[in-house]
């Protein structure tokens, strides 16, 4: 599947898969901070600030966030039997899923009549910016085989409550809230996500959780994605070019950067300290 598909550059290569910001292109303020952010960390939040984290994640092809409506959550929701994060994790696939909580809410059929779909909830599938609606523990196996192996089974199509829709976002952007898992990350979730609104707003780019209008950028909280050690970290997702740049060590005063070049560019402002991998399907790379 898409790993086989792949050439790889990752570990301590430092030819990024992603361009960094350069004076020259950029002009001079291309590497300047922000210095009038309207949020800071706490003086005691302490991070790993020494380590290589380039190319240190764990391969996976397709993202799979589940609505939870919650910001926090168990320590590990994988482990939490009847639970869909549970049964997806453990669905067999072709691909290697990266499952995670979110706080996305399940998008709700008006007609909708039976226990079993009245327990049903909204995932989102990335890359490929795709909502799948309706999702059961049962209908786990479906939704791997149909919507993530993409395997043709006309038979449980015609049957299935399963509905899909596409994500209007033209960019998600995750970042891990995680605080049962680890205080850092439920501190600086909400601060993060505070000024990058801040500097997407003016532009028309930020989208809230009602907000369907084409376009935009999509901002959610996500369960342990790893690395808590190395927060904030701050997944995007690009749909035009295929594209997840994983960031990390992220503070308020890099979000006017993250914005402006990561988001909208595709490029990264301080690869060396920041860029923990990703991939961009339209070249067919991976930092792993």
């Amino acid at each position: 599947m898409f790993k086989s598909l792949i050439s790889r550059i990752g570990g301590d290569n430092q030819n990024y898969i992603f361009p960094t910001v350069n004076t020259t292109e950029d002009g001079p303020e291309c590497l300047k901070d922000c210095a009038d952010c309207t949020v800071h960390f706490p003086d005691k939040f302490h991070i790993d600030s020494e380590r290589k984290i380039y190319g240190k994640i764990k391969p996976f092809a397709t993202h799979v966030l589940v609505a939870t409506g919650k910001s926090d959550w168990v320590s590990k929701p994988e482990w939490e039997r009847g639970t869909i994060v549970h049964a997806l994790c453990e669905a067999n696939s072709k691909e290697r899923l990266m499952v995670n909580a979110s706080n996305l809410t399940a998008h709700r059929d008006e007609s909708t009549s039976t226990n079993e779909e009245e327990n049903a909830t909204t995932v989102l599938l990335l890359p490929s910016f795709q909502f799948i609606d309706n999702v059961t523990i049962p209908s786990v196996p479906e939704l791997v085989s149909r919507f993530i192996d993409n395997e043709n089974n006309t038979s449980s199509a015609s049957k299935t409550s399963l509905k899909t829709r596409a994500c209007p976002h033209n960019y998600v952007v995750l970042l891990c809230s995680h605080k049962r898992r680890d205080a850092r990350c439920g501190i600086s979730a909400p601060l993060i996500k505070k000024e990058l609104e801040r500097h997407l707003r003016p532009a028309g780019l930020y989208r809230d959780a009602n907000d369907e209008r084409p376009g935009g950028v999509g901002i959610y909280y996500v369960s342990h994605v790893g690395g808590h050690k190395f927060s904030a970290n701050v997944l995007v997702y690009r749909r035009e070019e295929g594209q997840l740049i994983w960031l990390a060590r992220i503070r308020p005063e890099h979000c006017e950067g993250i914005v402006k070049y990561t988001i909208l560019q595709g490029k990264v402002v301080h690869p060396e300290t920041q860029l923990r991998g990703g991939f961009d399907r339209e070249r067919g790379v991976t930092s792993w």
